[in-house]
């Protein structure tokens, strides 16, 4: 199984390397980029007793234009929020997206959609028990770039994890991003 997974790492950080090797061919001059951002995902509660739950996670992102329109982005995140009560705590270990993302740029504002493939592993701790479970699936979403000069920018999106069943990941995140 973890030889599984390490081959999807490894494919996903290609595939984003490939990425922000190619913008050398693009014309603007900074091209690829990385950022940070959180998010604040929303899930379906099957474990505390409400309707839905939010956890926060951090999530690192490594991206570059392919063309004028297409952008490829790998992100890693991790929670950094659990969601807790006296039984239970919640969280994931880790979340590996990839991205491919269709926008284009209005002076300082470009808006996108997104769609790409997220896996990841979630644990829960039952008192002195823990219990991890893997998942995949594709996700989708859309936001906005914002350039605030030469090199930095913010982001802003909304994006949906997975959807497996009744169970679903999405929420907003904001981040800033360094373009190189």
């Amino acid at each position: 199984m973890k030889k599984y997974c390490i081959k999807k790492y490894c494919a996903a950080l290609v595939l984003s390397l490939v990425g922000v090797s190619g913008t050398a061919q693009a014309d603007a001059p900074y091209q690829g980029y990385i950022g940070i951002s959180y998010a604040q995902l929303e899930q379906y509660d099957r474990f505390f007793g409400g309707d839905r739950f939010d956890t926060g996670e951090v999530f690192v992102r490594l991206g570059g234009r392919l063309t004028d329109i297409f952008d490829s982005e790998i992100r890693l995140g991790s929670t950094i929020q659990t969601q807790s009560n006296a039984v239970f705590e919640f969280r994931h270990d880790y979340i590996i997206t990839g991205l491919l993302r269709a926008g284009y740029s209005f002076g300082a504002f470009r808006p996108y959609i997104a769609a790409g493939y997220t896996f990841g592993q979630e644990r829960l701790k039952i008192g002195s028990d823990e219990v991890t479970d893997t998942f995949r699936d594709v996700s989708y979403g859309g936001g906005v770039d914002v350039s605030l000069g030469e090199r930095l920018g913010l982001n802003v999106e909304m994006l949906n994890y997975y959807e497996i069943g009744n169970l679903r990941l999405q929420g907003p995140s904001a981040g800033v991003t360094w373009r190189f």
